[in-house]
């Protein structure tokens, strides 16, 4: 941790000196068709999937997002990294990195939540490297409403079961991707046909809705399988703001009294 932290990495590659004053050099995008007005700072804002150090992630899109979006709090909502594999993580993806630490500070009076995902390897990475407080499940009231958060991982029993198979269709995805990184035609048809994944999304949904009535929550939000969605359920809504290597990627924002699934780029 130490040698990382010293190598200047997180120091910036491509140095940002100071996340706030950043924030106020860019435009706030208008998400006013979604939430009726327009937001110049959420509440709480909702990413997922990260996947930092694969080639597919996109990290531009996420500076830019991270650099033009006000928020008070931050949920990263699982699987910041794509392994645990540190040396596949090229300056882009530090610089993301050092991005989310500076967010810590506590001059920019933002709290930065990170729930765990089945890609991120070592728990405390995060809360050792950059400050950010680890959790396995997250909570908490909005609107006299009762929100819960996790990955949604462990409703995924195929992966679990068949990691081999899941890996090499992970990789057949990721492929598609690549290929067409702009529009992700082929990555977007394969997700419509494939019935396993259909199934695994159908899964994760159901498992989730099934906890959140045990936990007596209103809302309930994932990750994991990369897969948009807002949707309401024995009157229970659920949501995934899909990952940060689809095109557009998603993060839900919360305002006063909306909730919404908002495309950023």
């Amino acid at each position: 941790m130490i040698e990382i932290y010293q190598s200047g990495y997180l120091e910036g590659v491509e140095r940002v000196n100071n996340v706030k004053h950043i924030l106020d050099q860019f435009s706030i995008p208008d998400f006013s068709s979604f939430f009726g007005k327009k937001i110049k700072t959420f509440e709480t804002v909702i990413i997922s999937d990260l996947h930092l150090g694969s080639k597919v992630s996109r990290t531009t899109a996420l500076l830019d997002f991270l650099e033009r979006v006000s928020f008070k709090r931050l949920i990263i909502n699982g699987d910041v990294f794509d392994s645990i594999n540190m040396k596949r993580l090229n300056r882009h993806h530090w610089r993301v990195l050092s991005v989310l630490r500076r967010l810590t500070d506590k001059e920019n009076h933002i709290e930065v939540v990170w729930v765990r995902g089945n890609h991120d390897g070592y728990s405390d990475l995060l809360t050792q490297l950059l400050g950010i407080q680890f959790y396995n499940e997250y909570e908490f009231v909005w609107n006299n409403k009762k929100v819960l958060i996790f990955h949604g991982d462990i409703f995924d029993k195929f992966t679990s079961k068949h990691p081999k198979i899941s890996d090499f269709a992970d990789w057949v995805y990721r492929c598609s991707l690549s290929i067409d990184p702009k529009k992700m035609r082929i990555g977007h048809w394969l997700k419509r046909n494939s019935k396993t994944f259909i199934r695994n999304v159908q899964k994760v949904q159901d498992g989730a809705i099934k906890y959140a009535k045990n936990k007596s929550a209103d809302i309930v939000i994932c990750g994991h399988t990369h897969h948009v969605q807002d949707e309401i359920v024995d009157g229970i809504r659920y949501l995934n703001p899909g990952s940060w290597t689809d095109t557009p990627s998603y993060f839900i924002g919360l305002s006063e009294n909306v909730i919404a699934n908002t495309p950023f780029s």
